[in-house]
């Protein structure tokens, strides 16, 4: 085994060395590149384990702070000192070897990205990228630089500049056979043109959906998730409510992370909102404003809460969120100066590098005086505006009121209107209230997705089957469970954070389907994983021992039609 281990180093070593143009360099160097896309922490490890003072050559200096720079950005180690990677960059640029130099460029406007530093990340992508057009050997490194640059010019807001870069890449993409990055590219397109307005919507929805198409050939959630969150956006706006509503479910049941997906929670919001299920619209809204930071986010979910209120004809609360969101702009405004500041004093310091060694005093001193101008500024303007607001009480709270009266008038007024009419409708409405639950019931058995449960079912109990359930069915499936035990899934997920297989098995008792053929639908094989899955669950919700999921289940439904 360990002969066949040197022979595969050797062969790699030999391969890269060819193809690379590193011959000369030291070979743990050249390994250590080998490992570099496929296995970024082995190549990490191998080159913190080598001395600079074994490096006897500038060149191998330079491959070496080159290697390390990007081994770092692999594994997303956020570095901000660039003195390394000009190690690399100062020998390239003064010696023949443009796939290198490529490189090292390509590393060093990583770090400014990482920075914040937008434009000094273009400028050195762009130089990177001079570097190797015409080069056929450096694809991979072309469509990475494309990406970048892509994204880059269109968080500044430069559309046209990143939709030609984008065309580029998708050209590129095509001509590689790489999926993934046409995937991404078309998404990242159909986004521009999102942002033309209603004329490019069409075209914009073409895009995106081929860019799903393509994705669903991708196990990994990750191409999907953002894919399902731009055609929430664009379907919200087309307005095509039901497609918003599927999309952006989509997106939240692919998401890994559900602790800190405030974005996802907003176009939940909107989505439900724009349906007109306006209290499935709050739980989710309400969630954004606890979190500690994301001000605009919180100030779009006051915008649709506000809304809601209003819609309720709370008066009262949806002023007070109106004031929410003017307080949760102001403080990301200030975040954004104080940041934009910042930027502003370290450009002006790196491009006066020269001066720097004989400045350091005079910088931390500029830099720190910075900080505390910034904190005052903040603490005085939170000041000012705590004092408006106490100024501004007791007018507010007349307008206030106000507003509450002419709203209490106009709902008296409706009530007086409708009081001949309650007494004849009261009686339809109590004949409606009871029927509801059967007739819940029965849409949830009659539907198509059930029955087509049923039937995998039924067939499962005689030969194997490949029928199954895809995601978008999972998904309508899911809702309609939902719909049909009157609002149990929402509940589960609220009150105990479950999974999204979690979910499903919860799905699946309710339909009655045997613990035996749920892996089927699940892609479990081992029927101990559902056990284990169903105790899980049952933990989650502190059900007594000796209990089963699905009398739980059950029990819970009957509790909520009762509230219903």
């Amino acid at each position: 085994m360990k002969k066949q281990t040197i022979a595969l180093i050797a062969i790699l070593t030999a391969l890269l060395t060819a193809c690379t143009e590193t011959t000369g360099y030291n070979t743990t160097l050249v390994q250590a590149d080998s490992l570099m896309n496929l296995h970024p922490d082995s190549a990490l490890n191998m080159l913190e384990s080598i001395s600079t003072d074994s490096l006897k050559t500038k060149a191998d200096r330079a491959y070496h702070a080159l290697l390390l720079t990007q081994a770092r950005d692999k594994n997303y180690i956020v570095q901000t000192d660039d003195s390394l990677i000009q190690v690399a960059v100062r020998y390239y640029d003064t010696h023949e070897n443009a796939p290198l130099q490529a490189r090292a460029y390509y590393c060093w406007g990583s770090l400014y990205r990482d920075r914040n530093d937008y434009s000094q990340a273009i400028d050195k992508y762009t130089i990177a990228l001079s570097h190797i057009n015409g080069r056929s050997e450096n694809a991979e490194l072309k469509a990475s630089l494309y990406s970048n640059l892509g994204y880059l010019y269109y968080t500044q807001g430069l559309s046209t500049e990143a939709d030609s870069i984008y065309q580029r890449a998708e050209l590129l993409a095509k001509s590689q056979k790489d999926t993934a990055s046409l995937c991404y590219t078309l998404s990242q397109r159909g986004m521009i043109s999102l942002e033309q307005g209603k004329t490019y919507y069409p075209k914009a929805e073409q895009q995106m959906q081929q860019a799903l198409s393509i994705g669903k050939a991708f196990s990994d959630s990750t191409i999907l998730v953002p894919i399902y969150h731009s055609l929430s956006m664009l379907y919200s706006l087309m307005p095509k409510p039901g497609q918003a509503l599927l999309y952006a479910r989509l997106n939240y049941s692919g998401l890994k992370d559900t602790q800190h997906c405030y974005r996802t929670f907003l176009l939940l919001g909107n989505a439900y909102f724009i349906n007109g299920q306006y209290d499935s619209a709050g739980i989710f809204l309400q969630k954004i404003l606890k979190a500690e930071r994301y001000y605009d986010t919180k100030a779009d979910a006051c915008v649709r809460l506000s809304e809601i209120a209003q819609k309720k004809g709370d008066m009262e609360t949806s002023i007070l969120l109106e004031r929410k969101r003017t307080m949760y702009q102001d403080s990301a405004q200030i975040n954004q100066q104080g940041h934009d500041i910042l930027n502003t004093v370290i450009a002006h310091e790196r491009n006066n590098s020269n001066t720097i060694s004989k400045r350091s005093t005079y910088i931390l001193c500029t830099v720190s005086t910075i900080f505390l101008a910034i904190s005052f500024v903040c603490i005085f303007y939170f000041r000012k505006k705590h004092l408006q607001h106490k100024a501004e009480k007791k007018e507010w709270e007349e307008t206030l009121q106000a507003e509450i009266a002419k709203a209490n008038l106009r709902r008296k007024q409706e009530l007086a209107e409708k009081e001949r009419e309650n007494a004849t409708l009261q009686e339809k409405v109590s004949q409606l209230v009871v029927k509801k639950p059967t007739h819940r019931q029965e849409e949830y058995k009659t539907s198509a997705l059930y029955i087509k449960v049923s039937r995998i079912t039924k067939d499962l109990q005689k030969v194997e089957t490949k029928e199954n359930l895809n995601e978008e069915e999972w998904s309508q499936f899911t809702a309609l469970t939902n719909a049909g035990w009157y609002g149990i899934i929402t509940y589960l997920d609220e009150r105990y954070n479950l999974s999204a297989e979690e979910i499903r098995i919860c799905c699946l008792y309710l339909a009655q389907v045997p613990v035996i053929h749920m892996g089927h639908f699940l892609h479990i094989q081992s029927r101990s994983t559902i056990q284990a899955r169903t105790k899980n669950i049952l933990l989650k919700m502190g059900a007594p021992q000796g209990l089963s999921l699905k009398n739980v289940l059950f029990s819970l439904a009957e509790q909520l039609k009762s509230s219903n």
